[in-house]
């Protein structure tokens, strides 16, 4: 990088291997919202010409756990720049073309009254140019980390604040029960209609409160209820202490993504003309799938969004690359003025596997990347690269729980493997039957400390027991507890489960994850010593999605890493301390359905043990207090200690990515989070071609 001293090699990949203390808030890995099968491509119908009145709110069940301390910071500055204080906003030329032609309104009509101001992390940027990043998922998620992230609240870029966005102040009173959110009056959707609090009802009335769209709405119950076009109210019965920090996580809130105007037109309640042959036209099977399939913008990118660029080609049978448009009504400008985004264009390629965006990142052909290329095994070839590829690396600071969380399916539809995997002294035994020390120093080279599944060292949360318990890596003590839950074996001396038959468990791993697949051949070798077999069995993303982290309780056993490792996350993102998620806590997804909904046909009544950790949460959700909430996640963490139902392997190291020397304003560190949701908090509207 011009201008930037460049330490060493060694010294670089010695000092990346130590994680910074100051790790940011939360850990990644949210469940995306479930969308139907795509149909093939057809242009979605423009707009109705005007949308039936929204009704009035009633009571509805929240949004997963939430929690504000103390009153969101303001954005800054919080006033129109000067130069925007004789009406002489600026906008890029590419729109002011589009002015000049009649074909867009005047950029002062396109911006709300008083615009959020961002100041950019070094200076004021040229307009024009184009991002190019890439990924192998085909979910959104990674679209929604880079450039998706407009929620009416959202996290500063050094994840320390939660601080208004699309809403302009937020105001609390003294018992956590009821929260009123004044919008950014002005504000515009990408096509020009004013976002109101009827959108925000529309979410909360016709979306979350609809069944057939939401058949199990997250908990705890809230009402929203208009004030005014530009003022709504949250209300819950009883204290709801997390809810600020919780409502500006990623996609937790999404009341800025329906316009109601737009998707009336997919919603039952509002046409009742056409709408049995949309569902025909679009592929899909009942009017809620379409409604769900049309709300997403990488699906359909005619659906208005306050994203700051628009997607022009979404996904789709045969899509390789995704693209994106400046929205000429983005609701942001720099404080001189000038209308955000500097970068007229994104694009997305759609690699088939890691390996594809590997090289081209060393080509250089990736302006910011650092999700699917940032495994340890490849951090010296960038390093060496760097001149070549006109890049250089950037660091990120783990959030997350553990590099690799072993999870088994305690909730598998095989009778057998439910039974193996609920077996404490089967996953003990497995436990001290892993070198943690060979996975550190063959896979993760170097980096990283032997830990379980716990909160990090440098958390307020850190719970000794819960971390260190059953690491040892001891062959004999590994016999000693399997002996104790399965100790007959076959001739080859794999031990033989419960129906005298040789336990066998299958693995299922998105072939995205190399460093799980490596590490798990290396376990596989220690754990056939103790007599237990394993299979990994790799798939790609979408279907790894659909049967690990869907509704499909078939898998034996999968991997992960993200969750709540420091910071507030620890609390916010519960999925390894007891069965939260219905998508994340892969380990027993049918307790978490029971949490969230004891009625639900996916829900099964946990043990008590379990269901005293999520009594205590509840607790936790009901207090703002801050040592009350340390005090019950400490005796959450205490039973988990005991059950052990999740087996760690080691803390995470710093992570890297590459950033292209051309371009500008892009942190040199920054936290490694889905909640984040990283890069998004750090603005990539202020990002410029320098």
């Amino acid at each position: 990088m011009p201008g930037t001293p460049r330490v060493n090699r060694r010294a670089f990949l010695k000092v990346s291997a130590i994680s910074l203390a100051t790790a940011g808030l939360a850990a990644c890995g949210a469940t995306p919202t479930a969308t139907p099968v795509p149909p093939t491509a057809t242009k979605a119908p423009a707009a109705p010409t005007a949308a039936p009145a929204a009704p009035t709110a009633t009571t509805a069940p929240a949004a997963a756990a939430a929690t504000p301390t103390k009153a969101p910071a303001a954005a800054t500055p919080t006033t129109a720049p000067a130069a925007a204080a004789g009406g002489k906003y600026k906008e890029a030329p590419m729109l002011a073309d589009l002015v000049k032609a009649g074909k867009l309104p005047p950029v002062e009509q396109r911006l709300p009254a008083n615009p959020l101001v961002v100041k950019p992390l070094e200076s004021i940027g040229k307009y024009g140019g184009e991002w190019h990043t890439g990924t192998i998922e085909r979910n959104g998620n990674d679209l929604i980390r880079n450039i998706g992230y407009e929620q009416l609240m959202r996290y500063t870029p050094n994840y320390d604040a939660v601080i208004p966005n699309l809403a302009e102040t937020v105001k609390a009173n003294d018992d956590g029960t009821e929260y009123i959110f004044s919008l950014r009056k002005g504000v515009k959707w990408s096509d020009g209609t004013p976002f109101t609090a009827d959108d925000v009802l529309f979410w909360y009335e016709d979306v979350v409160m609809n069944k057939e769209i939401t058949p199990s709405p997250p908990k705890p119950l809230f009402t929203i209820t208009k004030v005014d076009d530009y003022t709504v109210k949250w209300t819950w019965p009883k204290p709801n202490g997390l809810f600020l920090k919780d409502v500006a996580r990623t996609n937790n809130e999404r009341a800025c993504m329906h316009q109601k105007k737009y998707l009336s037109q997919f919603h039952k309640k509002y046409n009742t003309t056409n709408l049995d042959e949309l569902v025909k036209k679009y592929g899909q099977n009942t009017w809620a799938d379409l409604f769900n399939f049309m709300r997403e913008c990488f699906n359909n990118p005619d659906v208005p969004t306050m994203w700051p660029w628009k997607l022009q080609t979404p996904f789709g049978k045969g899509t390789t690359r995704v693209t994106a448009e400046r929205n000429p009504y983005y609701f942001k400008v720099d404080p001189e003025g000038n209308q955000l985004p500097y970068m007229d264009k994104y694009a997305q390629e759609l690699a088939t596997d890691n390996e594809v965006l590997v090289l081209k990142g060393l080509n250089g052909e990736l302006d910011w990347q650092e999700q699917w290329i940032n495994a340890p095994k490849n951090k010296a070839v960038f390093y060496d690269n760097q001149d070549k590829g006109k890049y250089h690396l950037f660091e990120l600071t783990p959030t997350t729980v553990n590099s690799m969380n072993i999870l088994f399916n305690m909730n598998c539809t095989d009778p057998v493997i439910r039974e193996i995997a609920r077996n404490k002294d089967f996953r003990i035994g497995l436990s001290h039957a892993i070198n943690r020390k060979e996975l550190i120093d063959v896979v993760f080279v170097g980096q990283g400390k032997p830990a379980q599944t716990a909160p990090r060292p440098e958390s307020k949360y850190y719970h000794e027991r819960l971390a260190t318990q059953y690491l040892e890596f001891n062959l004999d003590k590994a016999n000693q507890y399997l002996d104790k839950a399965y100790p007959k074996k076959d001739s080859a001396g794999f031990r033989l489960g419960p129906d005298g038959k040789r336990i066998s468990i299958i693995f299922e791993i998105d072939s995205g994850r190399t460093t799980y697949i490596d590490c798990l051949e290396l376990i596989k070798k220690t754990w056939a010593k103790v007599g237990v077999e394993i299979n990994v069995k790799t798939m790609d993303r979408a279907l790894w999605e659909q049967r690990v982290r869907g509704q499909d309780f078939e898998y034996h056993a999968s991997c992960h890493i993200f969750g709540g490792g420091s910071g507030d996350a620890v609390i916010l993102d519960p999925r390894y301390w007891f069965p939260q998620n219905t998508g994340n806590s892969f380990w027993a997804k049918k307790w978490a359905w029971w949490y969230n909904d004891p009625k639900s046909p996916l829900a099964e009544e946990p043990p008590e043990e379990v269901k005293k950790q999520m009594a205590l949460y509840d607790q936790i959700r009901a207090t703002s207090d801050d040592k009350k909430q340390q005090e019950l996640l400490k005796q959450i963490l205490d039973i988990q200690a005991d059950l052990f139902p999740v087996i760690g392997t080691a803390y995470d190291g710093n992570f890297y990515g590459i950033c292209a020397n051309k371009l500008k304003n892009t942190p040199k560190v920054l936290p490694s989070s889905w909640d984040y949701p990283t890069p998004a908090p750090t603005n990539p509207c202020t990002w410029y071609i320098g």
